[in-house]
């Protein structure tokens, strides 16, 4: 059970949190020996009678994070055994070796054992993922003798909360001096290109390794600062991807760290406020793309209709207000109607016109070049396969251009193809062919009606929209009502559905996003330790249901289901909605 410590906001891996100390500190953070009781390890001792002792003897303080005594053996040594943890009245650490097999205790701090070793990128990524998926899950996870300027956002995505600066300040003394862009022995610089105080003090004389150590600090602690922003405003993984360029290592270990899919989508938001950019390789496997491709291909089902048009993307999101897709609106005129229109893009590969206004298909950039390299080549052609496979047409119009169009005929896509582009001969062209390719198809269903479907199937399974959207129903503004006008559902700006109560009890059925809680009337938020079972597929930002012998009512996560169950602090819902029951 943690009680000292407390995530208070999710970006990945990646958490701001808060440790309660008589001083609060607000993670990620750097911690020195001033916030630390530490027994040290038990080869300082004559006994372990001895080093228990000494732990006994820290178990009083309240203002520091009291850890007792360990048994540090190097990286590649499993523990030949270990050592109880050290029980105190204030937070509480306990150190974790990565080889260690024995489930450790509760605590509010877990120091990663051996820490200062982890050069090898695959050894870090498997250590601090291991230790992060032990329970519960709300324990800071602190690397000790590991961070530099350079690597301390790849650290805190991967999962850490609390570095130290005894890296820098020993490479300082020694005469290597650090940047955020890598380290450099001091005596290769001719100029230091750097103008805080120490840098502009070692100008005029000596090289002094104990300013050398300064500055490496004040610049870790600068990056501590860009680090926790970019974590607020959303942007950690655009960040990250940057920042890993510093060396290979890094970016090795970003790579591999992608490779463990399902540790990052469990702990990844459904909607950020920012615009996701897609700068890299390494984008087209981040959580937010490869999940948003998933569920248009196994939850959203396409309107029942007989004629596909295939779109290009453009530079302004969504889709729809840019002036592009106007003047395809226009082209089109009665024919949308009986068409449906789906747009191919990178990263995200395809986005069905209901859906432009879900993140991050309303909010994402990327490097156009009209080149089509080979990974996104494959990824937007398998995409295209299963969801025509899924969502047979007898038509297919493509108004698509340049190395998109040839992609797509070469792949053997059967479609009428109108060249793409916007200018007068091109529209005609589009305009022509959906005449044609329409004459006698079906109509389909009000866009309205449509667009709430979809957002029903992708957001809450695939059968949701049959059971929210069953009988008389009709869409006032960006409201969905029933025949005798009570509210079931609304759009919101981020391209989610907020539930009313009435619209909650008809997903109930489905069995899915689900919190259940005590026996309790909730007068605010949901706290961790209020829920008694989640939905494991909850992530933060979902709209959940909460349900308890109580109450009744629905919200927005702020962790996932499995965390709402596992965790001892912090809010798992925001309540919008609540009932007596």
């Amino acid at each position: 059970m943690t009680r000292f410590f407390e995530v208070t906001n999710r970006d990945g891996p990646a958490r701001l949190g808060r440790l309660r100390l008589d001083d609060a500190i607000e993670t990620p953070a750097i911690i020195t020996k001033d916030e630390i009781a530490f027994a040290g390890p038990i080869w300082g001792f004559s006994s372990i009678e001895d080093a228990l002792k000494a732990g006994e003897s820290l178990s009083g303080k309240t203002d520091k994070i009291v850890i007792g005594p360990h048994v540090a053996v190097p990286f590649h040594i499993e523990p030949p055994f270990s050592v109880p943890a050290t029980p105190t009245d204030g937070p509480s650490g306990f150190v974790v070796h990565p080889l260690l097999r024995k489930v450790p205790p509760a605590s509010d701090v877990r120091v990663v054992g051996a820490a200062g070793s982890l050069h090898n990128p695959r050894e870090l990524v498997a250590a601090i993922l291991k230790i992060r998926r032990m329970k519960p899950p709300d324990s800071a996870l602190y690397t000790p003798a590991l961070a530099t300027p350079a690597n301390l956002a790849l650290l805190i995505y991967l999962g850490v909360d609390l570095v130290d600066g005894t890296r820098v300040v020993v490479d300082g003394l020694l005469g290597r001096y650090h940047l955020r862009d890598g380290v450099w022995p001091i005596e290769e610089l001719k100029k230091l290109p750097c103008r805080c105080s120490f840098c502009r003090a070692m100008e005029g004389g000596g090289r002094d390794p104990k300013m050398i150590a300064e500055h490496n600090l004040l610049k870790l602690e600068e990056e501590l600062l860009i680090v926790q922003e970019m974590i607020r405003a959303g942007t950690i993984r655009e960040y990250v991807e940057r920042q890993v360029r510093v060396t290979p290592e890094q970016t090795t270990a970003l790579r591999l760290l992608d490779q463990e899919h399902e540790y990052l989508e469990q702990r990844t938001p459904v909607s950020r406020r920012s615009t996701m950019y897609a700068n890299c390789a390494e984008s087209l496997t981040r959580v937010e793309v490869t999940r948003f491709a998933r569920r248009v291909l196994e939850r959203y089902r396409a309107p029942d209709g007989d004629v596909l048009l295939l779109l290009p993307c453009s530079a302004r999101k969504p889709y729809s207000t840019s002036r592009s897709h106007r003047l395809f609106a226009m082209a089109l005129g009665e024919t949308r109607r009986r068409l449906h229109e789906l747009v191919i893009t990178s990263p995200l590969a395809l986005v069905p016109r209901e859906l432009e206004e879900v993140y991050p298909a309303a909010s994402y950039d990327v490097p156009v070049t009209g080149r089509w390299d080979r990974e996104e080549r494959a990824w937007i052609l398998s995409c295209l396969d299963a969801y025509l496979e899924r969502n047979t047409r007898q038509r297919v119009v493509a108004h698509l251009e340049g190395e998109l169009r040839e992609m797509l005929e070469e792949h053997g896509i059967d479609a009428v193809y109108t060249g793409g582009g916007t200018d007068g001969d091109s529209l005609a062209r589009l305009k022509e062919a959906a005449v044609e390719a329409t004459r006698d198809a079906r109509r389909l269903e009000g866009y309205p009606i449509q667009r709430f479907r979809a957002l029903a199937d992708y957001h809450f399974g695939r059968d949701a929209s049959s059971a929210l959207l069953t009988g008389d129903v009709r869409v006032r503004g960006r409201e969905l009502q029933s025949a005798d006008r009570e509210a079931l559902a609304a759009l919101t700006p981020n391209g989610t559905i907020a539930l009313s109560i009435e619209g909650a009890k008809r997903l109930l059925s489905l069995g899915g996003y689900i919190v259940e809680i005590g026996d309790f009337l909730p007068r605010g938020d949901v706290l961790a330790p209020g829920v008694t079972d989640a939905d494991d597929q909850i992530r933060p930002g979902d709209e959940v249901i909460v349900m308890g012998e109580a109450a009744f009512g629905v919200g927005k996560a702020r962790m996932s289901g499995w965390e709402m169950v596992e965790s001892t602090r912090g809010i798992a819902v925001e309540l919008r909605h609540v009932e007596k029951t």
